[in-house]
């Protein structure tokens, strides 16, 4: 006997008392030891519209929904809950194998005519969504035949989105995809990519396709962490697109992007615990990410998925190359590094310059021009200066004026070496160019989170760390989230990724529909690299679930401004749940809440307010949390990347800090503008992006431009 789990089940049982929650467990094991068993008190229920659906007693009070076979012996465990709540969730619902999908698919009875648009049957066939597919295509793509009259009915968007909770998941994702201008032939060869090729059921049940919401259990793992409280999902349940990225072997290196919430840190960690399962030999692997506190967030995570670490590094590139340097003993003498420097910093050492030359350039352009092209493409003589590409940089220099800044620069770097000075990135290169020399590659495989917030400079020093081979790097980021002024070109380091081995992931596990719709808005008009040189696609990409319309509200004063949030976030905590015994509790935590701002004074007068409030809170700096353990999160923009709460609020945004333009903005080319501009707007996408259910956004003023709500 097999029996396999609905990923909605879980939702049931974590809502129900410790008790019974004990007791649905023994149940479980009673009923995958003997499924025939007399105390299961397997039944038909008269009112069920799908005739394979049984109730199975769990005590007197409760009851679980299990899909029997009509012939075979796998059941699936659907549902627990209440008798009446039970049979109420059950009753219309149809479970149905789909042997184009190779999956179990879950939809409405399409007897509910009500949810239907009203729709003439000659109408829908030649003004419908999809009028220009056949039938045989609908249902390659995994829409059952029965519902096809109910597709065909479909005008618009909005149609869909009105049947979207009655119809399989994977099939309003397809229609979807399709709306938004995807190609037939391209979901029909992922979906054949997610089967199994096997005639055999259990090949089939185990079908990538089938385990994005059905799964066999071999332990109590799970069931543990929900008695615990720690359940998280997303260790057992993969999308498709997900698991096929996880468990396979592929040629060289991988890419997948994705926009915010799409799942692919989850992906990068599945895959870390694939890669160690398969450790037979020295090396570790290395999994690095751009940030101290989002190194400590994947520490946090990996050992909470239960992977053994002593064979994996974890940590952000900075504190990474240093260590390196070190253990390989890449310098001679100890180096000081400018970014980490309080004596002194690179715009006192150029001052110095500048006051004995004279020179047609300003401070600011030679520390742009030494950074931006110096550094970045890791150039060491004049030879390589005069034939390097200066795209991008605006200002046009002759062969001549080359010459001239080259003589700066040699005496920039001999004034730094004379105090074994360098910034972090030439510390990069250093130690990349060792790897390279001497032969050396560290580790066995590597996985980069966030990779739009790294450079050449970072990826270069990447490549150096492992040889190249099958599976050998692992990158996984969002060219939407780039809110750093850095340029990404995968074959200027050496990196090679073409065709299967670069993909995108479109499915928002993280936000309501919502949420995304006002996010993706701030960037609708921007134009980002996907990291191969073309545009990153912003279409295409969908969230499961709905919520409240995010609000955007403008106050007369600072304090009116605060006394609003205040009061939302009171009335936030005193909501209410109450469970199926009856017993209330409160359904958010402070923690759950964040405040954010563009900058540190936006928050300033908010973190007095809530001292003054007696209202828990704790402030992040720095990848620092410091403050009451479970009180609400306050922070920057910047700081609130890769995190992500129920409730968030954008506080102080405006016209003058959303975008916040620096006071020499007009003095910037009009390449500078646009690039800065983008990131901008990126900072705020990242911060609208990090709410799940609500976000609100507040502010005093003029509204800010880029906000469409």
């Amino acid at each position: 006997m097999k029996l396999l789990f609905y990923s909605k089940f879980f939702d049931s049982l974590i809502k129900l008392p410790k008790g019974v929650q004990r007791d649905v467990i023994k149940f479980q094991k009673k009923f995958r030891e003997n499924s025939k068993s007399l105390g299961i008190h397997l039944e038909p229920i008269s009112i069920f519209k799908d005739s394979s659906l049984r109730s199975a007693r769990i005590d007197k009070i409760y009851r679980a929904i299990i899909k029997a076979p009509k012939s075979g012996d796998t059941y699936y465990l659907l549902w627990v809950d209440h008798h009446d709540k039970a049979y109420d969730w059950a009753k219309n619902k149809i479970f149905q194998w789909n042997e184009n999908t190779e999956s179990m698919q879950v939809f409405i009875s399409p007897d509910e005519e009500k949810i239907l648009p009203k729709v003439e049957a000659t109408e829908s066939k030649e003004k419908g969504l999809y009028r220009e597919l056949e039938d045989k295509d609908l249902i390659r793509i995994g829409v059952p035949e029965i519902l096809l009259p109910s597709v065909r009915k479909i005008m618009t968007l909005d149609d869909l989105e009105q049947i979207e909770n009655y119809i399989p998941e994977d099939v309003f994702e397809n229609l979807f995809y399709l709306a938004d201008g995807a190609k037939i032939d391209s979901l029909i060869s992922e979906i054949e990519e997610g089967k199994s090729n096997s005639e055999s059921e259990d090949d089939q049940l185990k079908s990538i396709n089938n385990q994005r919401n059905f799964i066999e259990l071999t332990d109590d793992t799970l069931f543990n962490e929900i008695l615990s409280g720690t359940l998280d999902k997303w260790k057992y349940y993969l999308h498709p697109s997900q698991r096929k990225l996880v468990s396979r072997d592929f040629s060289g290196t991988v890419k997948v992007t994705g926009g915010a919430g799409t799942g692919k840190t989850v992906v990068a960690i599945h895959r870390l615990k694939y890669l160690a399962s398969k450790m037979n030999f020295g090396k570790k692997i290395l999994f690095t990410t751009y940030t101290k506190a989002l190194a400590t967030n994947l520490t946090d995570l990996v050992k909470g998925f239960g992977i053994d670490t002593k064979d994996i590094v974890i940590t952000n590139i900075d504190a990474l190359v240093l260590q390196l340097a070190k253990e390989y003993k890449v310098f001679e003498e100890e180096i000081k590094v400018f970014e980490y420097s309080k004596i002194i910093s690179a715009e006192e050492v150029w001052d110095k310059i500048l006051e004995s030359e004279l020179v047609a350039y300003d401070k600011e352009f030679l520390m742009k021009e030494y950074r931006d092209i110096i550094i970045y493409h890791n150039v060491v003589s004049e030879k390589d200066y005069l034939r390097t590409s200066r795209v991008g940089r605006g200002k046009p220099l002759s062969r001549r004026q080359r010459k001239e800044t080259w003589v700066l620069f040699e005496k920039y770097r001999s004034l730094n070496a004379k105090s074994n000075y360098l910034h972090k990135e030439e510390v990069m290169n250093r130690v990349s160019d060792y790897f390279n020399e001497k032969e050396i590659r560290p580790f066995a495989y590597c996985l980069v989170d966030e990779l739009q917030d790294f450079s050449n400079v970072e990826l270069r020093l990447i490549r150096s760390l492992v040889e190249e081979k099958s599976n050998d790097l692992f990158f996984v980021g969002d060219p939407l989230q780039k809110i750093y002024d850095k340029r990404i070109n995968f074959s200027k380091v050496g990196i090679n990724v073409r065709g299967k081995r670069s993909r995108r992931l479109r499915i928002n596990y993280r936000t309501t529909e919502e949420i995304k719709k006002l996010a993706v808005s701030i960037i609708k008009d921007c134009h980002y690299d996907n990291f191969d040189g073309e545009e990153e696609e912003k279409a295409g990409y969908v969230s499961l679930f709905h919520g409240k319309k995010p609000m955007y509200t403008i106050f007369k004063s600072k304090n009116l401004e605060i006394d609003h949030v205040l009061n939302v976030i009171n009335q936030i905590l005193e909501i209410e749940v109450e469970d199926s015994e009856g017993q209330k509790r409160y359904k958010y935590k402070p923690s759950d809440i964040a405040v954010s701002a563009r900058t540190k004074s936006g928050i300033k007068d908010f973190i007095n307010a809530f001292h003054q409030n007696a209202i828990p809170y704790a402030v992040w700096e720095k990848g620092q949390r410091k403050g009451d353990e479970d009180g609400v999160n306050v922070m920057t923009f910047h700081n609130i990347k890769g995190f992500e709460f129920k409730h968030v609020f954008l506080v102080d945004v405006n016209n003058r800090s959303c975008p916040k333009r620096p006071f020499d903005f007009d003095l910037y080319t009009p390449q500078e503008q646009e690039s800065y501009l983008r990131n901008e707007k990126s900072t705020l996408y990242v911060a609208v992006s990090r709410a799940v259910e609500h976000v609100e956004i507040t502010g005093i003023g003029t509204k800010s431009e880029i906000v469409n709500v």
